[in-house]
């Protein structure tokens, strides 16, 4: 998909705790330095920061499946799970882009999604359980749930009585470009949604969805017999490894790009004082990966220098 400089000679352990000091430090500000002209969104920092913890559990998660130290031939095949994570971190960075095209509205739609998922969810238990006295519980838990929900969201008639007609589900990914796009015709954020999309997305979801291609990806790994029958015993051992390493070292530098584009985003809305030092990581991630090159050089490298300009003119 892309090539991984291996030249650089990074100390791997230095970076990935300089790394995860900045994703921290990240989610703490999202915590306690909330903007107040957010303060009237109702839970606002709690819903961000909750994410970007979350995000941080799942780069842990890569992490350990992707370790080669200390050495575990049990672990090694585990990294053939780790594209689903990846996953995440794309829809996570995507809806980012999604959320700050338009928070003050988007925000309060992403909550009363809440409501109207539930509502879904009771249709369906009353529909194919409501017989069962098995499922009394649940059922009655969650009209607990609707009704809490109602008072929270201080909803209207109309979205009380019909929830799942009046308040939309919260978009896919496809769907979130085509919403900017149709606010922002021309911005450069939809064309650079776009490009991911087409890209990393196609690639991430038939890895998950194990597609052909997906498949061909993944289950090479597992068709050792018939690659040395084409290659020879030496040169399908030799072919199988080189590929693997290479296969792992995408995992990587894919999480490691949009980790730091989802730090990015965040930076560039409410401007923490961070850009110094995600600046640098992307300068060191450009240089050891096409991928993080292509992400910084189509977005990342002008608007952080514009924030910094904006931030220096600042008395």
């Amino acid at each position: 998909m892309y090539t991984v400089s291996e030249e650089m000679g990074l100390d791997f352990n230095d970076l990935q705790r300089d790394f995860k000091g900045l994703l921290e430090a990240t989610a703490n500000l999202l915590e306690r330095k909330w903007p107040p002209k957010y303060q009237d969104i109702d839970c606002g920092n709690v819903v961000f920061y909750t994410r970007m913890r979350l995000v941080i559990n799942t780069y842990a998660s890569i992490m350990w499946l992707t370790a080669d130290i200390p050495h575990d031939p049990r672990r090694k095949p585990l990294v053939l799970s780790a594209s689903p994570l990846v996953r995440v971190l794309f829809e996570e960075l995507v809806t980012l882009i999604f959320f700050f095209d338009d928070l003050p509205a988007r925000l309060p739609w992403y909550v009363e999604t809440g409501y109207s998922e539930t509502a879904r969810e009771l249709e369906h238990a009353k529909k194919h359980h409501g017989d069962d006295d098995g499922w009394t519980d649940y059922i009655t838990d969650l009209k607990v749930s609707l009704t809490n929900l109602e008072k929270k969201l201080n909803l209207r008639g109309s979205e009380k009585e019909g929830p799942i007609r009046k308040i939309d589900r919260w978009p896919s990914v496809g769907d979130m470009i085509k919403i900017v796009k149709k606010r922002s015709p021309d911005s450069p954020t939809v064309e650079f949604m776009s490009y991911i999309e087409s890209w990393l997305y196609r690639t991430l979801s038939n890895d998950a969805h194990l597609s052909f291609t997906g498949l061909v990806r993944l289950g090479t790994f597992y068709a050792e017999k018939e690659i040395e029958a084409e290659l020879g015993k030496d040169e399908a051992q030799k072919q199988l490894k080189k590929r693997f390493e290479a296969y792992r070292m995408e995992i990587l530098w894919t999480t490691f790009t949009l980790l730091l584009s989802i730090v990015s985003e965040i930076e560039l809305h409410f401007n923490f004082k961070l850009s110094d030092r995600i600046q640098r990581f992307w300068e060191i991630f450009a240089i050891t990966s096409d991928l993080s090159k292509q992400f910084y050089e189509r977005r990342y490298k002008s608007l952080l220098a514009e924030l910094a300009d904006a931030t220096k003119s600042q008395p």
